[in-house]
């Protein structure tokens, strides 16, 4: 890849659209994490070279769901590289039915 397309911005609104990737990851997280409906992601601190996730599992009844570190850090991980232009310092939600990233608390 060039640098010239890893400088180029992307666009924003496009980032809370569900793509056919985003929809393949919402499947694989469904097999990985069954109890799960929808993953609260948000960097703690963006600013270090390696910042801290904040990452929150809900049921479909909108319990919260107990997962564990490495698959709260793999699911995250893979969401963020999913939808690179989104602003992952405040709150992100990810639905895992859907496939659709919003912003705030579900």
């Amino acid at each position: 890849m060039t640098s010239a397309l890893r400088k180029r911005p992307l666009n924003p609104a496009c980032a809370e659209t569900p793509t056919l990737r985003a929809r393949a990851l919402a499947q694989r997280l469904a097999i990985m994490l069954p109890q799960v409906a929808s993953l609260q992601i948000r960097l703690q601190d963006g600013r270090t070279a390696w910042p801290h996730l904040d990452v929150r599992a809900t049921g479909s009844d909108g319990r919260s769901v107990r997962i564990s570190r490495t698959q709260a850090h793999v699911a995250a991980r893979r969401i963020i590289r999913t939808y690179p232009a989104a602003s992952w310092a405040e709150r992100r939600t990810f639905d895992l039915r859907s496939a659709a990233l919003d912003s705030g608390d579900v």
